[in-house]
């Protein structure tokens, strides 16, 4: 059990909301994204794919001629294993915030992505290059925290977390004619694709990342 510090009705608040949470699987989950892109969002070429689903699903995915109720269990399974990431996810990054509730606010998630995300740049010391960091974390930090069919409440919970994620395995897919025909996931997030889901989050408005995190969002919630 994570020692949060605070009173033990703060400790009791972030170890219901993440109950299915595990740091230890939410710090892989932020190294591996880390090293998927370089400093300018270019991907890194010596990255791999990330699976979020199980081996059991993987094999089941793989089968021809799925029943209905394999494809039922695959829909499920996924939705089962883009939660349990998110809340692993969030709580690793509670812990490096030193959130209480499970659910971050604007300044955890820029303290976190200066930290985990720009570090290495040495971002602090480059003021020119902090400013324009800091304009687009505020930009990712207000499309995930929005993307809620409940509304905007200036903060990123699990259910904010979930879709973001699984906003990162939809790929777009493009009909016969070359034109946009909706989205498809197999379970992977590639180092191509976060680079580009990268890009957009960090851009200032509307784009097709803010598309998937709704879509993502009434997938989660059973509304599409």
């Amino acid at each position: 059990m994570q020692n949060f510090g605070g009173n033990p009705s703060n400790r009791t608040s972030i170890l219901s909301e993440l109950s299915n949470g595990n740091a230890e699987l939410g710090e892989a989950f932020a190294i591996i994204l880390n090293d998927m892109v370089g400093q300018t969002g270019i991907t890194n070429p010596k990255s791999e794919p990330f699976d979020i689903t199980s081996k059991s699903w993987r094999t089941l995915a793989q089968k021809p001629d799925k029943t209905p109720d394999e494809i039922k269990k695959l829909d499920e399974g996924l939705l089962s294993s883009v939660r349990e990431l998110a809340e692993s996810y969030l709580l690793f990054i509670a812990r490096q915030t030193r959130n209480l509730t499970g659910k971050i606010d604007y300044a955890q998630y820029e303290a976190y992505l200066l930290k985990y995300r720009f570090g290495r740049y040495q971002a602090e010391n480059k003021p020119e290059y902090l400013t324009k960091v800091k304009i687009q974390i505020r930009h990712a930090f207000d499309k995930i925290s929005s993307c809620s069919i409940a509304g905007n409440d200036n903060l990123i919970d699990k259910n904010d977390m979930a879709a973001y994620i699984y906003a990162l395995t939809m790929k777009s897919k493009q009909n016969q004619a070359n034109k946009f025909a909706g989205f498809e996931i197999d379970g992977f997030i590639s180092p191509e694709n976060y680079a580009v889901c990268e890009h957009n989050l960090f851009e200032e408005g509307e784009n097709l990342f803010s598309v998937k995190l709704r879509t993502a969002n009434k997938i989660l919630n059973n509304k599409l």
